[in-house]
């Protein structure tokens, strides 16, 4: 659970092996390790539906990584069921069964929790080891075993799921309609606020919601009283942080002449827009011809970064070369 928190609070975990099935309750457990150590013990293989929450979850415990993975959702996309398949479904497709959401709304953090409750958190788990040996036999059958250990391994990468706060500025929704001039304030701002919220363990909207924060790097108030008369800045607000974004105001650079931070300066020419369109369609196209899903090779940035030159791409690396970079350079280059 995570909406009053800035990072998510390990709640239950679920744990199915051929032999046994339990629930373990991690708030009544002071340390997870020897839980999280018998993932790492070599020739031990954790199955995991899509993985990533759960490692952001576990790394909040206990920095501890499976020693080896296989992720059931990068299985199916390899074995041709689609992008970011759900869990439910492929439980339907392997096993006919279809699972219950009576208690999809429910307070996992309260105790004790019901029988209903354990049954229906269990069933995330009961059916993995089918859905996995189903799709083992796939990959092998499609010759794919080696692409989905390499994708798998991938996973494992602390830098998928743990944020640094210098680069939140990019995924400020809304940024690009500012006008230039405040784009770096606006940049110095998330990146306090995603500081704050961490500091605090609180969720970034609730430091300063996106709409007041661009409002801030639009309008660069110079004193609490204008700051305070923008839309979302309460009082709380002026208490806790007034001092911190009137600095960050006064001091990050409004050059109407700076270069955009959210605009791409080289904008893709009729040519080169025309050249991602075919790229995108032949990836498409492979993927189709392999019965995998496109979005394992490439997505429209790393098209649009290959048209403007660039060849250091995880489509020219490992699986994803063999599997169509060497045929995009061909044809494309």
């Amino acid at each position: 659970m995570r909406e009053k928190t800035y990072a998510p609070i390990l709640c239950l975990i679920q744990v199915a092996s051929r032999n046994f099935n339990c629930c373990i309750d991690p708030l009544s457990i002071d340390s997870l390790d020897p839980f999280l150590s018998l993932l790492e013990t070599k020739n031990t293989e954790t199955i995991l539906h899509s993985c990533r929450q759960d490692f952001e979850a576990f790394d909040t415990r206990s920095p501890r990584l499976p020693h080896q993975l296989f992720d059931t959702q990068i299985a199916a996309a390899f074995c041709g069921y689609g992008d970011q398949v759900s869990y439910a479904a492929m439980v339907e497709t392997v096993c006919a069964v279809k699972l219950a959401k009576s208690h999809t709304r429910a307070d996992w953090s309260s105790r004790p929790l019901s029988q209903g409750e354990l049954e229906y958190a269990m069933d995330d788990v009961l059916y993995l080891h089918t859905v996995r040996d189903f799709l083992q036999q796939k990959l092998e059958q499609f010759d794919r075993m080696p692409w989905f250990e390499d994708e798998c391994s991938r996973q494992l990468n602390p830098e998928n799921w743990q944020v640094n706060p210098q680069m939140a500025w990019r995924k400020l929704k809304g940024a690009m309609r500012l006008p230039i001039v405040a784009h770096e304030t606006a940049k110095e701002l998330a990146i306090w606020r995603e500081q704050q919220a961490i500091k605090r363990n609180r969720p970034r909207e609730w430091i300063l919601s996106t709409k007041s924060l661009l409002e801030i790097a639009r309008l660069a108030p110079d004193n609490a009283t204008k700051l305070g008369k923008i839309e979302g800045v309460n009082q709380g607000v002026l208490r806790q942080s007034a001092t911190a974004i009137l600095h960050i105001c006064a001091s990050t650079n409004r050059d109407k002449n700076a270069d955009s931070l959210w605009r791409a300066p080289d904008l893709l020419e009729p040519e080169q827009k025309k050249k991602v369109k075919a790229v995108m369609t032949e990836l498409r196209s492979i993927a189709e011809e392999q019965n995998l899903s496109s979005s394992l090779l490439a997505n429209r940035n790393t098209v649009e970064k290959f048209v403007r030159g660039n060849r250091e791409l995880d489509l020219f690396r490992g699986w994803r070369k063999v599997a169509a970079g060497d045929r995009i350079l061909e044809k494309f280059s």
